[in-house]
């Protein structure tokens, strides 16, 4: 459990700013101790209340708290992402389950989640444990502060996450975007992890899940310099009404108009969504 209750602590009592007039009509005194004591969790956005009511910004908190150092894969395993070495990397994820499976320690599973979402990618295969999804999962949904390392954590847990569990999370998250948005440096990693979760959900066969998340998604409203992902969200909704009708040809025109723009790589990109996607779906 990371000490985030005991940075709120500091920053209140900095601030000559008492337990009861911190909490009122937020929570009970006696669970913001707790939770300043580094007992509890409390949910986030009883959080963002408790920030908001000390004047504190998520990204003020965040820097405050120095929360988890970014982790960088050592060169030879980024080389390895880089080539689609399987071997290796699947010897480094082995290695570092062994640890983790031993300490206990989340930090050891949170730092090899890339890697295991890239050996999903590349052979089909989910390398983490169902308690190793579910640690992973109950974090997420549960975390109160979304440091640029959980929001990375987040773009990497999509496709490892059972549907129902990455369903709660890209749902809570979405409820309190207002919230969030405040991280702007990193409201593209945000958006990107969402799109990706409604990707696993087409891949995972979840269409349902896939709609709901994208509706949520259409209504936020995003800086104009961000507007590039109303265009991913349209191809997103034609990618999954192909899965309804087998209609692929307003994708490809999509594809086709990005193209156009001169933008080749997300094209390319977007085409390997629809060829992975064709090959779960095939035409009826």
């Amino acid at each position: 459990m990371f000490k985030y209750g005991s940075i709120f602590k500091e920053l209140r009592k900095e601030q000559e700013i008492t337990q009861p007039e911190a909490c009122a009509g937020i929570c009970s005194v006696s669970k913001l101790s707790r939770w300043e004591n580094n007992q509890v969790e409390v949910e986030f956005s009883t959080a963002i209340a408790l920030l908001k009511r000390i004047n504190i910004t998520l990204d003020e908190f965040t820097n405050r708290a120095e929360i988890e150092t970014e982790f960088n894969l050592p060169t030879k395993i980024s080389s390895a992402i880089e080539d689609e070495n399987v071997p290796v990397l699947r010897k480094y994820v082995q290695t570092h389950l062994d640890i983790y499976h031993s300490n206990k320690n989340i930090i050891e599973l949170k730092n090899i989640l890339p890697v295991c979402n890239q050996l999903l990618l590349m052979e089909g295969k989910n390398y983490l444990e169902p308690g190793d999804i579910q640690r992973i999962g109950s974090y997420l949904l549960h975390n109160t502060v979304w440091s640029k390392h959980n929001i990375i954590l987040l773009a990497n847990a999509p496709f490892l996450l059972n549907s129902e569990m990455g369903f709660k999370i890209a749902m809570r998250i979405i409820h309190n975007f207002d919230q969030v948005r405040d991280i702007n440096e990193n409201l593209i990693i945000f958006m990107g992890g969402l799109s990706d979760t409604v990707i696993s959900f087409v891949f995972k066969k979840k269409l349902e899940y896939a709609q709901k998340i994208l509706d949520k998604l259409r209504k936020v409203n995003l800086p104009f310099y961000y507007m590039f992902f109303d265009l991913t969200l349209s191809f997103l909704q034609k990618v999954i009404d192909y899965c309804h009708t087998g209609d692929e040809q307003p994708v490809l025109a999509m594809i086709d108009n990005l193209v156009q723009l001169n933008c080749s790589q997300q094209a390319h990109i977007w085409l390997d969504v629809f060829k992975s996607t064709q090959e779960i779906w095939p035409q009826k």
